[in-house]
């Protein structure tokens, strides 16, 4: 599985509850609480193996369901240039 890290110059700023990152492009991207740890976790390249098992852990979600929804938000990410696959 490949990892996942964060582009760099991403400009991140926090607003109440949310999270908003802003790309080389003036994009942004308004992340959840869950989004918001997914972040976190990406300050270090992970695989999505490696987020899922994070994230298993700490929420109350089950293997397959987060194992889609993480996809998804990665996709997300990559699509925003926020992320880079290696």
């Amino acid at each position: 599985m490949s990892s996942v890290a964060r582009t760099s110059g991403v400009v991140e700023a926090q607003f109440d509850e949310v999270r908003v990152l802003l790309n080389a492009e003036l994009e942004y991207l308004g992340l959840d609480e869950v989004g918001q740890r997914v972040w976190d976790l990406l300050a270090q390249p992970s695989d999505l193996d490696e987020l899922v098992a994070m994230l298993t852990a700490e929420y109350d979600v089950s293997d397959a369901q987060c194992r889609t929804d993480v996809a998804r938000f990665l996709d997300a990410l990559e699509k925003h240039g926020l992320v880079d696959r290696g």
